[in-house]
């Protein structure tokens, strides 16, 4: 294909496309040589003749991605990246995205409108697919504008909401406990499904300029601040004409006749029972009238988590384990452990950090969050102490991340288990004056649905509070409002429990005694405990939730509140529903299943 015809004229790019950088339609000219620096071994040569021969490339031996036009070059996938370029602008000319724009070499004698605007830039962004055993599908180049160079605006104009993780636990629990089936589709280039709303000026992409050029958009483009609203306001608008409703607390998902549809940005599930199957296809097939789809598959994969199923048992588990894998290598020291944190309290550190310690701290956090929000509740309240320190860490804040992130790489084939029973489970426990800083306490919640933990908080408390009775009721307070959010969640996907009441389990029988009984009164000069203390008597009384007493060592949020010894921690994390899958990543190929949990005689020999 010629370059110009790419844009719907000739002549794009003319002779001032240097031919030594990425000629249009040329071979890109690489050298042979492996470089060893950039971790990869065989030679560009061999890069390209197992591709053409269909042999399999696997992620550990590719380079990473080029970050500019100019690098396809010199890289060993250059020419794939190339045609990746042709084929996504020629998307964009075909939907129309955008059109030129002619501005005068003369200074001041432009389009006066052009002349007020600012012109953004672009690039490229490159990227690997691959497949579920981390074998090469295909390469990916993408046009992103320059969203950084725009005036600041507010988050009113800018905010899409996305599905929250626990919406799609919730989703998969529900799954479980139906049997239903979960298809997975992909939006190919959203974005410009979406007509922009205000006038924009990009410049022309790197390698594709043309003298005296730019273009004006007509669709959202991905880079730009509002294209993700713009973009989830399209396909809102969409769902609604061909019949679904809106499910009120959770704007990303929506529900037609028994059908589940739910999304996150471009990736799009369809959840609904076998009898349900000609709905589903109909509301499919008009969204294809609209917007092309890829996929139909199974879900597999949600946002790098791995979601593996037994349909005879109604069984579902949520796996991080390839992401794990890559953050490993993160930590500083490798060394097995037992559980994720030990029982002394990390304190502030009295030095100054160096910058390049403190960015290194935050993407060891960073990278755990992720881990602890989705699928991994055990380094919950680790994840929550580590955060704590973000601006100035230490030595001792380095090894306690390092030792988190050597226990999931230790623990990987860990996946949280869905399915089971018909109850929604929810308990809350508070550790008293726990911080020794600032005597603030420690409070956690747990939930689960069907047999699946949905969702958890291990966080400290706002205030100070005077006793355990107080924390507590804090903690309860906390744990009451999220489970009646599930519960009203719950009713609008129509989907109802045996039991109408939300039962939540405490470890204080003070506590329960001041929600449950008239005789006792809360003697309490802190006013937001008194209100906390009072509406939980109302939910009490309205029927809305009952308190039940459990022990400390059968409660499912202890080790939310508290770093435990190994015995009470693996109890803990057998009660969040943390089961060892080694032997069914293993069967599904998945690259980061290694070597599963490691092995008694390998852990290391301290007293945890």
């Amino acid at each position: 294909m010629e370059r110009g015809l790419l844009f719907g004229y000739e002549g794009w790019g003319g002779s001032r496309f240097n031919p030594q950088k990425v000629p249009g339609g040329e071979k890109v000219r690489c050298s042979t040589a492996a470089t060893e620096k950039d971790g990869w071994k065989i030679t560009k040569e061999e890069v390209m003749q197992r591709w053409e021969k269909g042999e399999t490339i696997h992620r550990r031996e590719l380079p990473e991605p080029p970050e500019r036009h100019e690098d396809l070059a010199s890289h060993p996938l250059g020419e794939l990246f190339l045609k990746g370029e042709i084929d996504h602008l020629k998307s964009h000319v075909d939907v129309g995205t955008w059109e030129k724009v002619r501005v005068q070499e003369k200074k001041g004698s432009e389009d006066p409108m052009i002349r007020s605007m600012k012109i953004l830039g672009c690039r490229w962004v490159y990227a690997y697919k691959f497949d579920k055993h981390g074998r090469l599908q295909k390469v990916k180049a993408r046009l992103v504008i320059r969203g950084d160079q725009q005036a600041r605006v507010t988050d009113k104009d800018t905010y899409a909401a996305t599905l929250a993780g626990r919406s799609f636990r919730i989703l998969m629990a529900i799954a479980a406990r139906f049997n239903l089936e979960l298809v997975q589709y992909d939006a190919v280039n959203a974005f410009v499904n979406a007509h922009l709303d205000e006038v924009v000026f990009m410049r022309m992409p790197p390698g594709y300029e043309e003298d005296n050029m730019i273009l004006r958009l007509r669709r959202a483009l991905y880079g730009r601040r509002r294209s993700p609203l713009l973009w989830q306001k399209e396909l809102t608008k969409t769902l609604l004409e061909i019949g679904f409703e809106r499910v009120p607390h959770e704007p990303c998902a929506f529900i037609r006749n028994g059908v589940i549809l739910f999304f996150y940005v471009d990736d799009i599930v369809v959840a609904y029972r076998k009898e349900q199957r000609t709905v589903a296809l109909r509301a499919i097939i008009e969204l294809k009238k609209r917007y092309k789809l890829q996929g139909g598959d199974n879900l597999n994969w949600f946002l790098g988590i791995r979601v593996l199923r037994d349909r005879t048992r109604r069984r579902i588990w949520l796996s991080q384990a390839s992401y794990i894998d890559k953050i490993s290598g993160l930590a500083d020291t490798r060394e097995p452990v037992r559980i994720p944190m030990g029982r002394e309290e990390l304190l502030p550190y009295d030095g100054c950090a160096e910058l390049k310690d403190i960015r290194r701290y935050q993407q060891k956090v960073g990278s755990l969050m992720y881990v602890a929000v989705h699928t991994r509740p055990d380094i919950a309240f680790a994840v929550s102490r580590l955060a704590r320190f973000m601006t100035n860490p230490g030595p001792e804040h380095h090894e306690a991340a390092d030792r988190v992130l050597n226990y999931l790489a230790h623990t990987k084939s860990l996946g949280l288990e869905f399915g089971g029973d018909n109850h929604l489970r929810v308990a809350s426990d508070a550790s008293f004056a726990d911080n020794t800083l600032d005597r603030k306490s420690s409070q956690a919640f747990a939930m689960k649905l069907f047999g699946g933990m949905i969702g958890w908080r291990a966080n400290k408390q706002d205030t100070v509070t005077t006793s355990t009775t107080e924390a507590e009721l804090l903690a309860l307070a906390q744990a009451a409002k999220e489970s009646m959010f599930v519960s009203r969640l719950l009713a609008e996907l129509k989907e109802r429990l045996d039991e109408e009441r939300i039962q939540i389990e405490c470890d204080n029988k003070q506590t329960i005694g001041l929600v449950t009984k008239d005789t006792l009164a809360l003697k309490s000069s802190l006013r937001h405990v008194d209100i906390h203390n009072h509406w939980l008597r109302q939910e009490y009384q309205r029927g809305g939730i009952v308190v039940k007493y459990t022990e400390s060592s059968e409660m499912m949020a202890d080790g939310l509140t508290k770093a435990l010894p190994r015995q009470s921690f693996e109890r803990f994390r057998n009660q969040m529903g943390l089961v060892d899958i080694r032997e069914r990543l293993q069967e599904e190929g998945d690259p980061g299943t290694g070597t599963g949990v490691i092995e008694e005689d390998q852990w290391h020999s301290d007293e945890d």
